[in-house]
């Protein structure tokens, strides 16, 4: 396997045997990443309320005022649970990456609301291919491997995303609602979560490896 670095001014790759720091600057990607996350989830918290009228529209008007004040209701009362779920299932995939991450850290989810999410994740990660790229090749400098799939690939956000929403005492259809909201609240905005990850690379001197 051939490895070429591209150097810019005074950047200097870690050293995989560095693993202290490596994953000190992984931690603080972690966190920037969290914080930016937590901001835009504060976008859906604050638009959601209108917005699910929009998404209700083929219902009956009692059907649609029945579901919105479910959502709206367990969405005040459990905002800190479902936040702290959310971070808990993406803790493990920070925590499972940097040995080599798995595609079972994160479960999946079931029904229709599956394909959805696939689309919506598959659209965003095409949005932001470049960014999502260069960002997985300065990871590659961090730990010093080949990295394929990391942490801050759309699909695992929206399948943690649906696991959080499972704490919730809503439906499944409640909650199919609501996914929709999540794209275009948060992952619309996804660009901000990856430049924050990458900025902080940068910052840390980590340049970018071609890993073939």
């Amino acid at each position: 396997m051939e490895s070429r670095l591209k150097y810019g001014a005074d950047i200097i790759p870690l050293a995989a045997s560095r693993s202290g720091r490596s994953r000190a600057i992984l931690g603080l990607v972690q966190g920037r990443v969290g914080e930016k996350l937590d901001f835009l989830l504060q976008g859906l918290s604050i638009n959601i309320a209108d917005a699910l009228f929009e998404e209700m529209k083929e219902l009956t008007r009692q059907d649609a005022l029945k579901h919105h004040f479910n959502i709206m209701r367990e969405m005040r009362v459990g905002e800190a649970q479902f936040r702290d779920r959310y971070h808990e299932v993406m803790d493990k995939v920070w925590l499972d990456f940097p040995d080599n991450m798995t595609n079972t850290v994160v479960p999946g989810a079931d029904g229709p609301v599956a394909e959805l999410m696939a689309s919506f994740a598959e659209r965003t990660a095409n949005h932001y291919k470049v960014l999502l790229r260069e960002t997985g090749q300065r990871l590659q400098t961090l730990l010093g491997r080949k990295v394929g799939r990391h942490p801050l690939y759309p699909d695992l956000y929206y399948q943690a995303f649906w696991v959080a929403l499972a704490e919730m005492n809503l439906t499944y259809s409640e909650r199919c609602f609501i996914v929709p909201l999540f794209h275009r609240f948060v992952m619309d905005r996804y660009g901000q979560v990856l430049s924050a990850a990458n900025r902080t690379l940068i910052e840390h001197r980590v340049d970018i490896t071609v890993m073939d």
